[in-house]
């Protein structure tokens, strides 16, 4: 029995069977057994492959070997290995591998992968087989226990993991049925996978049992560690036995703060004079944590660890413990506080004429909020202190003017609106609502990116190292997406690809916005855009038009301010040249942990927030609402309703034909019907999932004969279960 003769069977005979290979190489029914380990071993090999369901067998290549982080899809169906690179802008390419070839990978593995093809394939089509996970993402599993055929079981949240039988083999006292809990890993076999519960986390009926389940599996704790805590008590309440240390007096300024209804750490307050010679001198005073939170100490390494604070619709997972947070760094009205104060002196075109910096303490006059003061701008409702409308009004001169400076620099504002989750008091979502941003809202954001090019020129001309945050420009790929959008839309704009700028860019943007300004076309230019980081290499920041730029203005919730807070005090304020170094040989890690942090917390924030909207949609199954599609994939469009939450229309509920996706993903097309991007439909809400944060809609034209297909499956699976059970 030689391999090699089933080998040159199977280039001839595809897709043979056992009884095939054993009929041509005349094996006998005794010699059955070592057929079987023969083909087996051919099959480690990766020579030859079993083809599932149908049990035949067919001749395959080896192309390459591939590691990569796996990703799984379709609920896990199948899966997708990124090849691991270390070239940033080399291509990035992905390896399809079946759901059968998994070979215990877990979603978010990094795993070892033979990337293969079949030898009588007609194209280059290729799929992948898992040799080994090389290390786990995760060994813990969130779920519902419940009960089934009289025994605890555990129902994972994460659709993925359908396929997997879970086992309980030991639970935590506290844990009770229809409880979220976490279970970690025992063993992986036979697709079995048994466990330990080992926390429970909330009960399945509270309404934050989701959210909190998700942060507690993506391991961002609310609470601090021990060391972290001992540390505190170091730390002082008040600074009224301190020593001012050379600092600048401000105390009897008229300084504020200007924030949200709902914050309670205040990193940022502001003053404005106009002076006689109509400049303006602004103030920006920002609380000075460097001062508490020492280099290294255990409270700085866990705030490096979490990178920024997580503003979740539960609540805040603060980078820093709130008795910094909330207490003695926030910028609380008529307390005393250590801050880093820029005080610029701006002209009446925008230019900043002199900017210095200063170690500081002020006193607050005034907490005020972003709807009182917009109240005093937009219906001229006064405040009873006259000093204080005075500053506000010259703020409000002052922010003009820099708002004009920034779009004739190129600054593209698009006044995006993000939906705002409302709660009852026990933490359900009862509607969700879209706010449009303030003109005191833009007021701060102008003054604060004023504040962080100033800091960020003042660093860069000293040639003292520190963090940017920086914004590439639009690649080529992004701006061909782009344009084939707006060829679907039919905008016709010409982009030379040689000079692409911020006013370059913003001269198109423009035009656009003159034949079509609506929400779409807001998100389709942002899906052109690169996304920000840290990063100690200057090459400016795009999107605000910003030659220099850093973050220095939220010490309190981001890491890399405190880190620019310290560089001015220990090299700028203290003379001491010996850090220079030091920051030198830390800062490019620092720059890349942080912005690594922030996209995981941007993600855990979204996410979070899919699923209180999915709760919130729950009780909108069945109703219709129109839409806009926004986005086209192969399986389906995405479809965005006035709230500004998305759906997924999936392409096996489009009634009509067959569709198929261009190759722009700019249409989705059938014999009878063309979906195109920004077109307007009308859907039905067929499913929301609270677990995972999916919302499902179907085309109002479609619902009819999406109800009768789920009536055929709800039948053939009664059937079915009448058979099995003999009745």
């Amino acid at each position: 029995m030689n391999p090699q003769e089933i080998l040159n069977f199977l280039k001839k005979h595809d897709n043979s069977t056992f009884i095939d290979i054993a009929k041509v190489l005349r094996i006998s029914y005794k010699d059955n057994k070592k057929l079987t380990e023969l083909l087996n071993k051919l099959i480690d090999e990766r020579k030859l492959i079993k083809n599932g369901k149908l049990s035949t067998y067919s001749l395959i290549e080896k192309i390459k070997i591939v590691q990569g982080k796996i990703r799984f899809a379709s609920e896990g169906k199948y899966a997708f290995v990124e090849e691991e690179n270390d070239n940033p802008e080399a291509e990035k390419i992905s390896y399809f591998v079946p759901g059968i070839h998994l070979n215990r990978a877990l979603d978010g593995d990094f795993v070892e992968i033979t990337v293969l093809k079949y030898f009588h394939s007609l194209d280059d089509k290729t799929f992948a087989i898992v040799e080994k996970v090389l290390s786990r993402n995760s060994d813990k599993f969130i779920g519902i226990l419940g009960m089934h055929e009289g025994f605890l079981s555990f129902k994972p949240l994460k659709n993925d993991y359908k396929k997997i039988n879970f086992h309980i083999k030991e639970l935590v006292k506290e844990a009770r049925l229809h409880d979220v809990v976490l279970g970690q890993m025992v063993s992986f076999k036979n697709n079995i996978i048994e466990l330990n519960i080992i926390k429970k986390i909330a009960n399945s009926n509270d309404p934050m049992a989701y959210v909190k389940a998700l942060t507690v599996i993506r391991n961002k704790p609310e609470d601090f560690p021990q060391e972290v805590k001992d540390y505190l008590v170091k730390i002082p309440n008040s600074i009224a036995d301190e020593k001012l240390n050379n600092r600048l007096d401000l105390r009897k300024e008229l300084i504020v703060t200007i924030d949200g209804n709902d914050t309670k750490d205040f990193d940022d307050a502001i003053n404005v004079k106009k002076n006689a010679d109509g400049t303006y001198e602004l103030g920006v005073h920002i609380a000075d944590v460097s001062y508490y939170v020492k280099e290294d100490s255990s409270l700085d390494v866990e705030a490096l660890k979490r990178g920024t604070s997580r503003y979740l619709v539960s609540g805040v997972i603060p980078m820093l413990p709130h008795k910094l947070s909330n207490g003695i760094c926030s910028l609380n009205p008529n307390e005393d506080r250590f801050t880093l104060s820029a005080i610029m002196t701006i002209d009446k075109n925008g230019d900043t004429i002199d900017a210095k910096f200063y170690q500081s303490i002020i006193q607050s006059k005034y907490r005020l909020t972003y709807d009182r003061v917009n109240e005093l701008y937009d219906k001229n409702q006064k405040f009873d202190d006259p000093k204080l409308n005075r500053m506000l009004y010259e703020a409000a001169e002052l922010a003009k003017i820099i708002r004009n400076y920034k779009v004739k620099e190129g600054y593209i504002d698009f006044e995006i609106e993000e939906p705002e989750i409302v709660l009852d008091d026990k933490g359900k979502t009862i509607d969700v609502v879209v706010k449009p941003t303030g003109f005191s809202e833009n007021l701060i954001e102008d003054f604060m990116v004023r504040t962080n090019e100033e800091v960020a020129k003042f660093l860069a001309k000293r040639k003292i190292p520190f963090i940017y945050r920086v914004h590439e420009s639009p690649d080529s790929d992004k701006i061909d997406s782009f344009l084939s959008v707006l060829n679907v839309l039919g905008i016709k704009v010409n982009i030379d690809r040689n000079d692409i700028n911020p006013k370059s860019f913003q001269k198109i943007i423009n035009k656009i916005k003159e034949t079509r300004n609506d929400d779409f076309l807001k998100t389709v230019f942002l899906r052109t855009m690169q996304k920000a980081k840290y990063s100690t290499n200057n090459i400016g920041h795009f999107g605000l038009a910003s030659e220099h730029y850093c973050h220095f203005t939220s010490p309190i919730r981001r890491y890399p301010d405190l880190v620019v807070h310290r560089i001015l005090r220990e090299i700028v304020f203290n003379n001491d040249k010996s850090k220079i170094t030091h920051y030198k040989n830390i800062l490019s890690n620092v720059a890349e942990l942080n912005s690594n942090s922030e996209q995981e917390a941007l993600q855990l924030e979204r996410d979070t927030n899919d699923l209180k909207y999915a709760e919130f949609f729950k009780n909108k199954i069945g109703q219709t609402m129109k839409a806009q599609i926004i986005s086209i994939l192969r399986f389906g469009m995405f479809v965005q309703f006035d709230c500004k939450i998305e759906a997924l229309v999936h392409i096996s509920t489009l009634c009509d034909g067959d569709y198929e996706v261009n190759e722009n993903f700019t249409e989705l097309r059938s014999k009878q019907h063309t979906f195109k991007l920004g077109d307007q439909v009308e859907v039905v809400i067929a499913g929301a999932d609270e677990t995972n944060g999916k919302i499902d809609a179907v085309l109002a034209k479609c619902y009819g004969s999406y109800l009768e297909e789920i009536k055929k499956k709800l039948n053939s699976n009664s059937n079915r279960k009448h058979k099995k059970s003999g009745k």
